[in-house]
């Protein structure tokens, strides 16, 4: 995804006009325009204006092989429940349950069942 495509993105996945994203940045609608369209590049302090704006990594603009924010977003949770050592106990349940060819619907099928029992336990 190119860096006018990005913004573009990030633009409607947050449901600015042009207009408001150049008033948020104090640019043009003209210059927003050219960014989207890969004709122009905002500066550096933009970029991270941007990104703290709207809440998003500035590593969303920075690095040209990232697609959408949610795989940022996604990557970032793996990362945290990989160093935590509490989430190793249940890596190593889904690789049992890989080995033994349960299915993801499978696996979905028995949480909730286990969800169930839980939840009658509690009552009780």
């Amino acid at each position: 995804m190119k860096f006018g495509d990005k913004v573009r993105y990030i633009r409607s996945r947050f449901s600015l006009t042009i207009e408001q994203l150049a008033k948020l940045l104090n640019v043009t609608e003209s210059y927003i325009s050219h960014i989207e369209n890969n004709r122009r590049q905002l500066s550096r302090d933009k970029i991270v204006m941007l990104a703290k704006k709207l809440n998003t990594p500035v590593e969303f603009f920075l690095i040209d092989d990232v697609e959408t924010l949610e795989e940022i977003e996604q990557a970032a949770k793996v990362r945290t429940m990989l160093n935590d050592k509490n989430y190793f106990n249940y890596f190593a349940v889904v690789g049992q349950a890989m080995d033994a060819r349960v299915s993801p619907e499978q696996l979905a099928l028995a949480i909730e069942f286990l969800k169930l029992i839980n939840g009658y336990r509690q009552k009780n």
